[in-house]
């Protein structure tokens, strides 16, 4: 291994201001990000609910420490056109390999990469943290960023993550304290969406916020049973509306906030796949293969793929047809193990989806409302004026075109 001038974890961190949130690209610069998640460990002390790693645990190979720092090295060495670069540590629950990740990162930030701005990130359900763990997390929060799971409340956490609540709230504080603009992860199935209001209300009543939203995966049911849940879920949203409009200084979630504007001007950013999987987004496994995503990987498939290249290039047809495709929250991954194609997308959670968009709509007008949509344009610079018209014409087109997957959810309501 290449070795580089040592440089102190202090000024280390000086490189990093700067460096933006996860996600696809740095909206000042648009310049991509590169995602880098090595799955430590197959191993994890909880069995939730609705977990899709369905072969965790069959294999208990460690991934070698030398190897991961190999792999970093070559990321932020790499002339490859990204300047930013996360590199996420997961599992598994990676925490029950915590000296490997101390191990890498001290290593790294030991070490000067010119060129390249880095964070790491953990994804973890927090049950293992203590006293030591959370002291060297401190010493490095402006580098290292937990991501929690954290289900709402107690009895929907409990319900689907192992009885876990109280190891996970215990630690609010720090999270709160260390990461004040870090959400955790709240997931929502079957058995917790009506739960919902309720579970983002009580993250909130410990100061976190809390991003959501609707499982992907085919477990809602007949049509009977989806309608039945579509509505439910539209009854949340509109409360969580309500709650986030008279809050306005809370970060909105994204389930409350999609890229109305996207509608009609998509970044030229967007590429085959909406997450990135293959290019902006790797991931490693224990066994040093890398995958676009670890949705793609030997603990979620039994038929992983390596080169995204290779899958077989079919549509959903309902998709194609659809106004929303384009920004609509699509996962490559489960659309490979499901139809066997990344890009014949699954439509479990369509209507789901379209309900966000109205709720959406709605939580848009509340925060920037409307008496008159002519006089709205008036006096505003011309690209303002241009970005104004693309709200309200995204606003009709998704009242048009949702409206009537909420009038089709509520029918059950008045049969019955």
């Amino acid at each position: 291994m290449r070795s580089e001038a040592e440089q102190s974890p202090a000024t280390a961190r000086e490189d990093l201001n700067g460096l933006p949130p996860l996600g696809r690209e740095d909206v000042s610069t648009h310049l991509p990000i590169r995602q880098v998640a090595f799955v430590v460990t197959e191993r994890c002390n909880l069995r939730c609910t609705y977990c899709y790693e369905a072969f965790k645990n069959k294999r208990r190979r460690p991934f070698p420490p030398g190897e991961i720092k190999r792999r970093i090295e070559s990321e932020l060495l790499a002339d490859n056109g990204f300047e930013y670069i996360w590199f996420i540590f997961f599992g598994g629950e990676p925490l029950l390999r915590f000296d490997t990740i101390r191990d890498v990162v001290e290593w790294t930030q030991a070490r000067h990469w010119p060129g390249k701005r880095y964070r790491f990130m953990i994804e973890t359900n927090a049950t293992l943290l203590d006293d030591a763990k959370k002291r060297w997390l401190a010493e490095r929060k402006d580098d290292v960023i937990l991501s929690v799971s954290l289900d709402g409340s107690k009895a929907a956490h409990d319900r689907n993550r192992s009885n876990s609540y109280d190891k996970v709230i215990r630690h609010a504080p720090f999270l709160r304290e260390t990461w004040p603009t870090q959400p955790v992860k709240m997931t929502i199935g079957p058995e917790t969406i009506a739960d919902a209001y309720e579970g983002v209300v009580s993250v909130a009543e410990h100061g976190l916020n809390a991003e959501f939203d609707v499982l992907f995966e085919n477990v809602w049911g007949d049509r009977e049973s989806e309608r039945r849940f579509v509505r439910i879920w539209a009854d949340q949203l509109a409360h969580l509306v309500e709650f986030y409009a008279a809050r306005p200084d809370l970060p909105r979630p994204s389930v409350l906030s999609r890229k109305l504007h996207h509608l009609y001007n998509v970044p030229l950013s967007f590429r085959r796949t909406t997450c990135g999987a293959g290019h902006e987004v790797t991931c490693f496994s224990p066994d040093g293969q890398e995958y676009p995503c670890f949705r793609f990987s030997p603990l979620v498939v039994s038929n992983p793929i390596q080169n995204l290249d290779s899958a077989p290039v079919r549509r959903n047809l309902r998709c194609a047809s659809c106004p929303f495709e384009k920004i609509c929250t699509s996962c490559e991954g489960h659309n490979y193990e499901a139809n066997g194609s990344i890009y014949e997308r699954t439509d479990f959670h369509c209507n789901f989806f379209k309900i966000s968009m109205l709720a959406s709509a709605e939580m848009s007008l509340r925060d920037r409302p409307i008496e008159n949509p002519g006089s709205a344009l008036e006096g505003l610079p011309v690209s303002a004026r241009v970005d104004e018209m693309r709200r309200l014409l995204a606003i009709r087109l998704v009242n048009d075109e949702c409206g009537p997957v909420l009038d089709w959810a509520k029918q059950e309501a008045t049969a019955h």
